[in-house]
């Protein structure tokens, strides 16, 4: 149950109206993370009617936005540069996180991958101080150095699974997990590839958060 991925096919009752919505939407560059790169819409897509339901999918007896990417659509052309391969987010105070995959005419690509550090066998990056002294980090700051070195040497990583792009389709995941999201594609926005991104927690934020 810790480390489970949600997969639900045809989320939205109506994605094309989100998407439309999107495309008009005002955009600014990257996310506030880095880690997928593209044109992220200012304005979020996620309703308090949607709380509920999140709730239900995850057990938790409270979920919140963890960060303010939550609910936004990110959109992602070929000609997006490139970003880290595999990363994990135990530090963004987030107990979930995700996408929506919103482009309808997808080419035949991974939308999210799982992945496996070789040189240690881990396949989730440390979630306690003690996890993280056991496997030789001393501070979440020497975690985030390792992620930004061998998190871009594909010969350090071994794939485990990967979930395919496909129109309308909601994944959600534990951020702590050793994952990439797939390859970009399209020339415009309109056949760009287009995410929607999710961050949740099940704690409500502190001032420092």
């Amino acid at each position: 149950m810790f480390n489970r991925v949600i997969i639900i096919d045809d989320f939205y009752q109506n994605p094309e109206e989100i998407v439309e919505a999107a495309l008009t939407s005002p955009k600014e560059e990257s996310t506030p993370y880095g880690h997928a790169k593209g044109m992220l819409t200012t304005r979020f897509f996620l309703g308090e009617s949607l709380k509920g339901l999140f709730q239900n999918l995850t057990l938790e007896a409270s979920i919140l936005s963890s960060t303010d990417a939550n609910g936004r659509i990110l959109f992602s052309q070929n000609n997006t540069p490139n970003s880290p391969r595999v990363y994990s987010d135990p530090g963004l105070k987030s107990t979930w996180t995700g996408v929506i995959y919103l482009s309808k005419h997808e080419p035949d690509v991974e939308g999210t991958c799982f992945w496996r550090h070789l040189p240690t066998g881990l396949e989730t990056g440390p979630t306690t101080y003690q996890a993280l002294l056991k496997h030789g980090w001393n501070s979440p700051q020497d975690f985030s150095l390792f992620m930004d070195t061998e998190g871009d040497d594909p010969s350090l990583w071994e794939k485990t699974w990967s979930v395919p792009y496909q129109f309308n389709r909601l994944v959600l995941f534990r951020p702590w997990q050793f994952h990439s999201h797939g390859p970009a594609f399209g020339d415009s926005l309109a056949s760009a590839r287009k995410a929607q991104t999710l961050y949740f927690t099940n704690q409500p934020l502190t001032p420092d958060r």
